[in-house]
Order: structure tokens, then sequence, then C-alpha cells
């Protein structure tokens, strides 16, 4: 396994106080890292939003032992947000299905839960609370939402998502009305009682909030409180996961019965009339618990319950006497057919005389099936997220207190790989790992120490050769655009290879139904945007495109409602299909009371506009210059949209539809410097983009040329260039190939700044992209993403003064890339 980057603490010193060395992490279904650390040094909350979304009175400048949570991005690991402080003592740490609320457990009760403000990854708000008081959560965790997709290596090479991927048969944790899964978490408390508490659903504020927002009620929520056991005991480890059927599996060990693993299954409900006010209701059950042999002095470390290829796996390490290492442990729930004496059989009992008789019964048992001594001391345990539909398919990270981490095979726990960072030493002043856990996919491995500072290292997936290459890095591409989860670390380990993996990626995706292309078609733009960013193809451009065709589309309104069989989009397209080269003999052809707009909605929508020109513009300018590059170097870019035979045609489209508001209102018309008076832009885009369109593989010398005048007829705006500083970039490229990195946190790293000549001699502004506005050198609440560099001018929703424009920005509540927004004063 190869190491990849390592964070060092500028604000986490060594002189920081770190009280039992606790640092919590937990990463994300976006791939946002979230820690905690204990110190009484000062940190500045000027490059953080904790300040802003911290709850009344728990912001804190200085004191002993605060805790402190922060996130930072995979791909920006140096950059760390705050979310919150609190005098208590953090002992849970976790992230909700999707990624988008942060629960915060701590000593003394309290459950808090976090959401981003505006999507803002700087700039956190306490959303729900409550407490349980006089109690120390141990355990916690958010309501299965009953949605799994298995992955299956085996089916890397078939055609249809459907066949590849395979929904799990699970049910939610919590069913409301008609099944729906409910939203909700649940805490165990250090002397076993749990506590759960459902989510309300509360209206989204309106997208484009300022930096301040509305003002937040932060709202207090009541849990139900239950007694896991019959009797109260005191909780020392414990583990849960979600059952297939809807329940929750428990198992914990307690203080003063060291050899009993005892094992729960709770379940949720909600009692009550339908209609009035139901409340939440919590059983629990008594399941096989494990009974361990004479512990000779050993006592337990860790205890992970997780389902490996549809079967319960408890993992429990012992921290064995006078440090002579640890052991870990694998037991395996089994189910067996036991006969039943015929006595006991019930066919001649009350039953009736056709009863048939029992003559098996099924029953439960923990059985040990592997066990290792490990030289170090046992850290934390990590095993792999993806719902593997085999054993194969997972594997086991035992990370030690000595630095070092061993990849283990599931069911015997033989060592696969093994490890080792930088070793425990005075001269690195004693630090050790202390937490660690994978990303969604399982292709990296997030490790914490006991200053903070992050190690990241690859994780390879399967251990079997024949597996590797292409196809597997393709199929989960593809599971990330059919579950959701974000897929940087995919592609920051394979950057090499990801010219061959887009063509493969569009081919298979375009061999979708068409049912399923528009279900997934978001998704499927994120990810190849972010894969087009890394080779320095422009791909954005497609996406905002599309916004820009929907959003204008939209607009249009049959004139007669009774005879339309199709619509004024679909007779568009009809007419653009036989390849007319005039726009003015396309707008004969069609209704012009179809495409009727309020003058006042258009003339709002004037900057689109302007960029749907601008980009057919810039894009003709450009193509003989790329033609010359492709036969020169003999191949062509992975993605083109001069090549894009359905991005030309959104722009025939569109440019029909702005001829027709211009004679409606001039205003929304595009402005551009010409040479002569005479020159009508949007007949000639239209004209070449026919022409384009006929062959836009082989365009024919005619095109060029005429293409290559464009230049001397109008002033050609130059295109805006986003260039953030990320490892997903060709830049990060060069750097994690040449090997292990070394970074700062807070500072960003010189050799992955994307450096040209013109942005240093020529002061450039910053523009808006989604209103495609220019905002000066220095403008002020702004929004960019964390990843891409997109740029999103805030209050821009509460400016809008038509419901088009309302629209147009309720659509950028995400980054189109999938990256979280970054709030800059």
């Amino acid at each position: 396994m190869t190491i990849l980057y390592k964070v060092e603490g500028k604000d986490f010193s060594k002189d920081s106080v770190f009280p039992q060395k606790v640092v919590l992490c937990s990463v994300s279904a976006r791939n946002i890292v979230a820690f905690s650390a204990l110190q009484s040094a000062i940190v500045p909350s000027t490059h953080g939003g904790g300040d802003a979304g911290d709850a009344p009175g728990s912001s804190l400048d200085v004191g002993a032992s605060n805790s402190h949570v922060y996130v930072c991005d995979i791909v920006t690991p140096w950059e760390y947000y705050k979310v919150s402080s609190s005098k208590s003592l953090i002992s849970v740490l976790q992230w909700s299905p999707n990624g988008e609320q942060l629960l915060l457990g701590y000593i003394g009760g309290r459950v808090e839960i976090w959401q981003p403000r505006n999507q803002s990854i700087n700039l956190w708000h306490l959303q729900f609370h409550t407490s349980v008081p006089c109690e120390d959560i141990v355990l916690a965790q958010f309501f299965h939402n009953g949605k799994g997709v298995s992955f299956n290596p085996q089916k890397k090479e078939h055609t249809y998502y459907a066949e590849k991927f395979e929904r799990l048969d699970e049910r939610p944790t919590l069913c409301g009305f008609g099944g729906v899964a409910s939203e909700g978490c649940i805490v165990l408390t250090s002397s076993g009682l749990l506590a759960a508490f459902c989510l309300p659903v509360l209206q989204k504020a309106a997208a484009g909030g300022g930096a301040e927002g509305p003002a937040h009620e932060v709202l207090e929520l009541t849990p139900t409180l239950h007694s896991i056991g019959v009797s109260r005991s005191f909780i020392e480890h414990c583990s849960l996961t979600p059952c297939p059927k809807g329940a929750l599996s428990v198992a914990f060990s307690c203080g003063w019965q060291q050899q009993l693993v005892q094992c729960y299954r709770v379940s949720l409900s909600l009692e009550g009339e339908l209609g009035l006010e139901q409340h939440l209701a919590i059983k629990s059950e008594s399941q096989t618990s494990i009974f361990l042999g004479p512990l000779d002095g050993r006592r337990i470390s860790h205890l992970k319950w997780t389902r490996v290829a549809n079967d319960d796996v408890i993992f429990i390490a012992y921290a064995c006497p006078d440090g002579a290492g640890s052991q870990l442990e694998q037991w395996t729930l089994t189910h067996r057919h036991q006969t039943v004496h015929a006595l006991l059989q019930g066919g001649s009992g009350g039953g009736g005389p056709n009863t048939k008789p029992n003559e098996f019964v099924q029953s439960e048992s923990w059985e040990q099936v592997g066990k290792i001594h490990l030289n170090a001391a046992l850290a934390d345990i990590c095993v792999t997220r993806l719902n593997v539909s085999s054993a194969d398919c997972s594997q086991v990270y035992a990370i030690l207190q000595d630095n070092s981490v061993q990849v283990l095979e599931p069911n015997t726990l033989k060592q696969l790989t093994h490890t080792q960072f930088e070793k425990v030493s005075d001269a690195s002043g004693g630090v050790r790992f202390v937490s660690g856990d994978l990303t969604p996919t399982g292709q990296m491995l997030l490790i914490f120490d006991s200053y903070a500072q992050l190690h990241a290292m690859q994780a390879p997936l399967l251990k079997q050769a024949s597996c590797a290459g292409s196809g597997l890095l393709l199929l989960l591409l593809e599971y990330c655009i059919v579950t959701g989860c974000d897929a940087s670390d995919v592609l920051l380990l394979n950057l090499g290879s990801l010219e061959a993996l887009v063509e493969k990626l569009t081919d298979n995706f375009t061999r979708q139904p068409s049912y399923v292309r528009h279900y997934y078609y978001a998704n499927f733009l994120a990810l190849k945007s972010n894969l087009c960013r890394v080779q320095q193809q422009e791909f954005d451009n497609l996406i905002i495109l599309h916004a820009i065709s929907t959003t204008f589309k939209s607009l249009l309104r049959p004139s007669d409602l009774g005879c339309q069989d199709k619509g004024p989009a679909d007779n568009l397209a009809m007419k653009l299909a036989e390849s007319i080269p005039d726009v003015d003999t396309v707008m004969l052809n069609l209704d012009a009371k179809d495409f009727t707009v309020e003058p006042v909605m258009l003339q709002s929508l004037q900057q689109l506009i302007q960029w749907v020109t601008d980009l057919a513009l810039n894009m003709l300018h450009r193509l003989p210059e790329e033609v010359m590059k492709s036969k020169l170097s003999g191949k062509r870019p992975s993605y083109d949209i001069s090549r894009d035979i359905v991005a030309i045609g959104s722009m025939r489209e569109l440019l029909v539809m702005i001829r027709i508001w211009g004679l409606l209102n001039t205003q929304c018309l595009p402005v551009y410097t010409k040479t002569m008076d005479n020159i009508d832009v949007l007949v000639i885009l239209f004209r070449l983009l026919t022409r384009l369109a006929q062959n836009p593989a082989e365009p024919d010398e005619v095109l060029l040329d005429e293409c290559s005048l464009l230049s001397k007829q109008l002033l050609i705006p130059q295109p805006t260039r986003f260039s953030p500083t990320t490892l997903l970039s060709a830049q990060g490229f060069a750097a994690v190939k040449s090997g292990q990195l070394q970074f700062t946190s807070l500072v960003e790293p010189s050799c992955l700044q994307d450096m040209e000549m013109e942005d240093v001699v020529f002061a450039r502004s910053v523009k808006d992209g989604v209103s495609n506005l220019q905002l000066g050198a220095r403008p002020s609440t702004i929004r960019r993403c964390a990843r891409c560099g997109f740029v999103f001018v805030n209050n821009a929703s509460k400016v809008a003064k038509t419901s088009a424009l309302k629209a147009w920005f309720s659509k950028w509540q995400h980054c189109h890339c999938g990256g979280f927004w970054k709030q800059i004063h």
C-alpha cells in the first residue's frame, strides 16, 4: 500500500493538551472528513466558520481541554474549518447517510446535530439538540434509510446498471406513513440506556442566502428512553449495525463481566392512532451472546459489529498485559437446523391431526473463525464500507499504535500487507495513531494521530490480481453514479488512467435505457466534470448549457392548449432536424405565439443569453486550432464540446429562441464590439453551428476558414477559467506521482497552484459563473466551490425580480461538481 500524504498540524502543536489522547474521526459519503481535537491553545477562528454557527454560549477562545470539531475535504486536506467548540468532552462523531448532517455526542448526555449553512463547508449551524441528563454518550447512529446497493466485481462485464448493481432487500430502521423511511437518531449511554428521536422535516431556506442567513432557530428534541437490558450496567465498549429486516444489532461488553459480550436486537416503531400524534417506541430483545474463554490478564479494548458478505461478524480486540501487543478475533454468527426429538415434536399436539411435526428448529451461535496476534496495541479497526457480495471483496484494517497498518483477510485474519509509517520515537514527541476511517468506496484509509495530524494511504479494494485493472475502476465509478457517493478517492488514486476511463464511462452510460440516463444524468455530469477537470478539459460548460436550456424551455407555453400534440420545444427540435442553415427561415416555420415571453422576464435573462452566444463564439473561434492540434498530435481529447452533437443541437435551439425573443425585447440580445455595423452575430453563429452539426468529427475546410475570420469581424470575449488548488488537478497528478506528500495545515501548497503568466502580470476580476457577471478584483460575500472554484454571489435569489431568474438561482443550491461551497467574506 502507498502512503499518499500527511498533513502536519500547525495549531495542534505538541504543546497542546490532549487528555487521554482522544481524537475521533469520521468520513462522510461526500468524502468530507470530520475530526475532533482536545486542546488548550488558542485557535483563531478566522480560517473557519465555527464561530458563526456555534451554539449560544459555546464560542471559546481559550480553556483547558476544550473539544473542537473540524471538517476538511480529502482533495484539500490542508484546509480545515471549525464546526463547533464545547467545554464538554466529545465521545461520538457520526455522519448522516447522505453526508449532510453531523452528529456530535458528549460526555454528560448532550447530543447535537450540525448542518452546513447554505451548503457552505466553512459555515455551520446547530440544527437540533437533545440531552440525556447525567449520562455519557458512548454510541450514536442515524436511522438506516433502507437503501443499499450490492457491489459485485464479477458483474463488471455487464452492460446495464440494473444488472451490475442489485438493490438490496432492506427495510428502514423506522417506517413512517406508507412505509417511507423516517429520519432520526438512536444513542446508547454508558449505563445501558437507549435514547431515540425523530428529526422533523424543516422547510429549506431559499437558495443563495446571505452569509449570515435568516435567523435560525435551534430545535430541542425530546428523546424516547428505554433500557437495553433488564438491568442497567456500565458499558465499556459497544458497537451497532443495522439489520436487513430493519432492526439494529447492538453488542457491548460490561466492565464487571469481561468474559461476556452481550448482543441485543433493537427495533423502533411509531405507536398511536394514524392521523393523530404518534410517539416513538423502542423494543429490545436479547440475542445469542458471545461467551469468551479465560482472558489470562487480557482485557477487551475494541468491539466492532459489521456485516461481511451478508454475514453478521463481530471483531473483538484484546490488550495483552505487560505491553505484549494485542490480539484480534473474528466471531461469525452461524445458523443451524437442530433435530428435534420425536417426543417434543408437535405433530400430535393441540394444533390438530394435520399439523406437520416440527422435525427441525433453527438455532444461532457465535463461532470464532479467525485469530491473530498483533505486535503492538490496537488503535482502531476499519472494515470495507461497500456492500460486497463475497468476503473476497472485503478487507479488515488494523491500525496499530506503533504507527503501522496491517491489512487482514476476513474469516481467516491472515495478514495481506503491512505498512509502516513514521515510527514512534522521542524525536517525534511520542505521536501515535489514535483513530481512522475508510472512504465510502474503500479506496483510501485516513488516519489521525494523537496530535490530530492526518495521514492518508491507499487502501486497495481487492487482493485478486484478476479483478484489478480498468474494469474494476469503471465499476467503482458507475457504483458512485448509482449510489450518489463521491468518487474523489477513486479519481485521486488513478489520475494517470482517467482518459481511457472517460471514454468507457461515457460509452456505457449512453447504452443505458433513456429513463436510466435521465435519472442518473446529474450524477453522471458531476463525475465526468471532475474527470475532465483533471485533464484540463472544459466540461463544465456542458453542465451550465444544459441548465440554461432546461430553464429557457420551461418558459415556453403552447398558444393553443387544445390542439397541441407536442410542446414548443419538441416542434423546434423537429424543425432543426432538417438542417436549415438560416435562422430566419426556421423562425418562419414556427408559431411565434408559442415562444412569447414577458419582455421584463427576457431582460432579466440577458446575462444568460450572453453566456450562450459567448460559448458558441469561443467554441467556433477555437475550432481551427483544435483541429490542427489533433492532426499534429495524432490524438484527440476525451471530451471536446465542439464534437458533442447534443451540445451543438442545444446551442442551435437556444439561438433560435434568442432570435425570436429579440423581436419581443431588443434589450435581451447579446452585445458585442463589431468591426462593421451590418454584422448579425446570431445569423453567423447559427449558420456555422448548422454546418458543424453535419460532421462534428471532421469539419470541412470552408467551415474552418469561416471560423478563423470571426476574430476579424468582432471582439471575442475571453472565457473564464476557475483553477483552484486541489489534488484533483494536473498539478495534483504530478505531485501524487512524485511520492509521499507533506502538507502544513492552513498553508496552500505552492506545488499544486496553477500559475499562468496572465494571472501574474494582469489582475483579473472575479466572475460570477452563475449570473455571468464581472464582480471586480475583490468582491465581498461570494461563495466559491471548494473543489472546482466555481463562483456564486450571495443574496442572488433575494435580488432576483422575476420568477425565471429565481428558478435559475434555485438550481445552484449545490455546485454542479458535487462539492461544498466556501463562504468568502
